[in-house]
């Protein structure tokens, strides 16, 4: 049997604890990572549809994706916990709590109205021990995260201890209901929420005392087949994989039901990443060589290194998990659920009832929006049946189900007007284990018939467009199951056109929008788009992109066949040109009076951030800054509109000593006329040797320079180019170097 969990005080690092270790030894700031990772925008991320999500998504936010959360679809995020307040076992303090107080991605989720809360983490059985005895540690704690939760307008917290010991197990329960409790009282509405384990191996938690008190219980839902497995196997089969480690979201679900957990505040965590191992052969599964390392869903979707090619892809239907395997020198496998396996967890979400989906982590598909696509055909009131498929037992469609199963879920397809049902296989417990079947959308409608042993339903038309099951399992033997076939029937109908408009129709010059198609009993669209780009489409939801501003006409065909009906509609958008950055400057400048005057050139800017290169910052439009101290600067400028990305321009600017910085005269050299002409007479070169001069406007910019000149061409001529005003020449000559302000007349 594969081990996944080490036995008490054997503890082996979940990938929250790896992953957290791994980014700390970088020694990187929440605000570094905002600024330098995942800053790219994809512009799916704007709101897709009108439809409202119906259950819990519950992303954890760690501090090391940086921007990712612009990519965001806030819609469908009905949760976002930052990770990670790092608790000192000893007393309750925070070791970090990695900008929570200042992180973008908390300011952005909370301005989308997506609920914010901060991740508590606590890793080891000894630290667990040490820390839930210890009542001071633990208020401290509570106190600490109450008034970080206040502060920030957040809505809770989520407690992420791992590594339970058993005798820890009451301690820990009593320390989630006076969390919950105490955040309820100081915070009305905040939620307060705790993981599970994947596999609860030493039976550590207490739904009897905690089920009442604690808002949502989230199973980590990962690493069944973890880095070091030795055997590949899916990080989250959905079911059975193999034949003797069964341990699977499903029976995880089953087991944690049973135990009391109740099924509204049941959230299935879910990876956005898989695990790839060196192996010995091919063949799918292999023994490992050496330990795995975590592949995200945007690594293997940007396939930069070619592996993840449909020549080298296995899809495993028990476990609904996607396989890759390969030699790039050495035998790789990599398990991985993408979009479509995605999409069966989500229908198994469904069909069980529980609370919703967490998912580790937010960011690891950036740049890719099938897995929001797949929230919002599943998770949202614009949820829609299909009118024909398979349906089968909870151990998947060729496994034994599982025991304790207690399910009850409901098919309506759109327009069904009846469905006809095929079991092609029926065979659980005799008397112990039984299928009931309702021709409705509830268990009051009535009865089809209760199937026991191997008293197949067979097939049956319902009366209704709807059809419920309720399926029990006993605590002992299992069976092999059931498996159906259905199709509906549905009323004809002639196609209906119509469409959605994006709710953000202000956006960047370039930037696409996307038309939602809302059109019934339709085959084919065509749509024509008057000044867009494209001007034309075929697609069902199709993005479009229009350089100017006004007002234009959308039209619609949809299409059954002969049929073809049209719709119109009137858009009116707002474009914006992208901001471009620039600016000017009065450098050098000389002490004491040093204040440098910027002159902003920016163009399709409103919104400007000045950083000065000795501390200081402005927000002003033409800003002035004062140096105290000698030296060079680099100052940059953001220019932004609120629309379209930002743009940074910077330059270099020199504030310098007048100390030993005459009008016209030095120690070593002198400089004649001051004011000058045409010409520019350099007295007290050297004998031997040459020097190089150069001549710097008022701004810094440097427009005369010469080399090679010599006690015997001591003489700047043809200096009529230069406007009037004043200069800066700078003398170099062996290890002399001074300047001179001059005035050209």
């Amino acid at each position: 049997m594969l081990i996944l969990i080490a036995a008490e005080g054997q503890e082996l690092n979940s990938i929250h604890k790896e992953q957290l270790d791994l980014y700390n030894a970088q020694n990187k700031t929440t605000e570094w990572y905002e600024q330098n990772v995942n800053t790219k925008k994809f512009y799916h991320a704007q709101e897709r549809t009108s439809c409202n999500l119906e259950k819990v998504v519950y992303g954890w936010h760690p501090y090391w994706v940086g921007s990712a959360y612009n990519n965001y679809d806030w819609d469908l995020l009905s949760h976002l916990s930052f990770f990670s307040y790092e608790v000192d076992e000893t007393n309750g303090e925070a070791l970090s709590t990695h900008g929570w107080s200042t992180s973008n991605a908390v300011d952005s989720a909370l301005a989308n109205g997506t609920k914010v809360t901060l991740c508590v983490t606590l890793f080891g059985g000894s630290d667990l021990a040490t820390f839930l005895p210890n009542s001071t540690a633990k208020q401290t704690l509570i106190d600490n995260l109450i008034q970080l939760v206040s502060d920030r307008g957040a809505h809770g917290v989520n407690i992420d201890f791992e590594g339970l010991p058993s005798s820890q197990k009451t301690n820990f329960a009593n320390f989630m209901v006076d969390l919950s409790d105490q955040m309820h009282t100081a915070i009305p509405g905040s939620e307060v929420s705790t993981v599970l384990y994947a596999v609860d191996w030493n039976n550590v938690f207490d739904f009897d005392i905690m089920a009442d008190a604690v808002d949502h219980f989230i199973v980590m839902g990962y690493a069944y087949y973890y880095q070091g497995s030795g055997n590949t196997g899916p990080c989250d089969p959905l079911y059975h994989f193999g034949s003797s480690y069964n341990y699977t979201l499903s029976k995880t679900t089953t087991y944690y039901l049973d135990k009391g957990c109740p099924k509204d505040k049941f959230v299935l965590g879910l990876p956005y990443y898989g695990y790839e191992w060196e192996t010995t052969s091919m063949t799918v599964p292999s023994s490992t060589v050496a330990n795995g390392v975590a592949r995200t869903f945007a690594y293997v979707k940007n396939n930069t290194s070619g592996n993840y090619s449909p020549g080298n892809y296995t899809w495993d239907a028990d476990s609904h998990t996607d396989i890759f395997a390969f030699n790039n020198g050495a035998n790789k496998q990599c398990f991985v659920a993408l979009e479509d396996a995605f999409e069966k967890r989500l229908d198994f979400v469904n069909q069980s009832g529980i609370a919703g989906i967490g998912i580790w982590a937010l960011g690891y598909d950036n740049g890719y929006s099938e897995l929001w696509d797949a929230l919002n055909d599943k998770f949202t009131d614009c949820k829609v049946d299909p009118c024909s498929g398979t349906i089968h037992d909870f151990g998947g469609p060729t496994k034994n189900y599982y025991n304790d199963e207690d399910y009850t879920w409901t098919l309506s397809p759109d327009g069904a007007t009846s469905i006809d049902v095929d079991f092609t296989m029926f065979d659980v417990e005799l008397n112990y284990d039984t299928l009931f079947i309702y021709d409705g959308d509830e268990v009051t409608d009535p009865l089809i018939g209760a199937y026991t042993g191997t008293n197949s339903p067979g097939t049956f038309t319902t009366s209704s467009g709807s059809i419920t099951f309720y399926w029990k399992s006993d605590g002992a033997t299992v069976a092999p199951g059931w498996l159906a076939d259905y199709v509906c029937s549905t009323t004809t109908t002639n196609p209906q056109p119509d469409f959605t408009q994006p709710t953000n129709t202000t956006f960047c010059q370039g930037e696409l929008i996307q038309f939602t198609n809302t059109s019934t009993a339709a085959t084919n669209y065509y749509w024509e788009f008057e000044n867009g780009t494209p001007s034309t489409s075929t697609d069902i939801d199709p993005e479009v992109t229009y350089m100017n501003s006004g007002t234009y006409d959308v039209t619609l065909y949809a299409i059954d066949g002969t049929d073809t009906n049209t719709t119109s509609q009137q858009i009116s958008v707002q474009v914006a040109a992208a901001p471009l950055s620039s600016f000017t400057s009065n450098s050098p400048v000389y002490m004491p009076n040093s204040s440098i005057y910027f002159s902003n050139g920016s163009a399709n800017s409103s919104v400007y951030q000045w950083s000065f290169g000795d501390g200081n910052i402005s927000s002003d439009a033409n800003p002035w800054n004062n140096y105290t101290t000698a030296g060079t600067y680099t100052v940059q400028l953001i220019s932004a509109n609120y629309i379209c990305p930002n743009d940074t321009s910077s330059m270099v600017v020199e504030v310098i000593n007048s100390v030993g910085l005459f009008e016209n005269e030095s120690q070593q050299f002198s400089v004649y006329p001051n004011p000058f002409d045409n010409e520019i007479i350099i007295e007290g070169l050297l004998l031997l040797g040459s020097a190089e001069v150069k001549i710097y406007s008022a701004e810094g910019k440097l427009v005369y320079q010469k080399s090679n000149v010599t006690i015997d061409s001591n003489e700047l001529n043809n200096l009529n180019f230069l406007s009037s005003g004043n200069y800066i020449i700078e003398i170099k000559q062996a290890d002399f170097i001074e300047k001179f302000r001059l005035v050209r007349n």
